[in-house]
């Protein structure tokens, strides 16, 4: 397997694999949330499941897009959850985590060491730390997702 094949793996395998192993993926944390419980915050200095994906989705995508040579996505990288009642919503802002990450590996999946090893200027690293980083990343606020559905007492009953 080329170096590139495995950091897509692990990049799908940390965020959107749905069964749960010796860790919980994003996917598995954020389902069966309602829009109301995603927008939800836990207390001061918290952020909501939903902005925390919202977060996520807008990382993910500016990696890709810099990959892709395209320009950055716009505005902040935090942004505010969507209305508590747009259960649409939430679920297009999950959805699109996980298709964002697909697309992600699947674009690192086909780098070779020269391409990883190359100096990605924008982020002052190459591509391979910028996209270890990505999954570092990922599985930090995924971490801060399952505390978030913890103390808001909306734990995975089968977890």
């Amino acid at each position: 397997m080329l170096e590139g094949e495995s950091i897509a793996a692990s990049l799908l395998d940390l965020f959107a694999a749905a069964q749960v192993s010796a860790h919980l993926p994003f996917a598995p944390a954020t389902v069966g949330l309602t829009a109301l419980q995603a927008a939800g915050v836990p207390g001061p200095r918290f952020n909501s499941i939903w902005a925390i994906t919202l977060h996520l989705n807008y990382w993910q995508a500016a990696l890709l897009r810099l990959l892709l040579a395209q320009p950055a996505p716009d505005g902040p990288s935090w942004r505010p959850a969507g209305a508590p009642d747009d259960d649409a919503g939430w679920l297009a802002a999950r959805t699109h985590a996980i298709a964002v990450n697909a697309q992600l590996a699947d674009h690192v999946s086909r780098l070779d060491a020269a391409a990883l090893d190359a100096p990605l200027e924008a982020w002052g690293q190459s591509v391979r730390r910028a996209a270890l980083g990505i999954l570092a990343h990922n599985s930090y606020h995924t971490a801060e997702i399952i505390s978030v559905r913890h103390m808001q007492g909306w734990w995975l009953a089968d977890t």
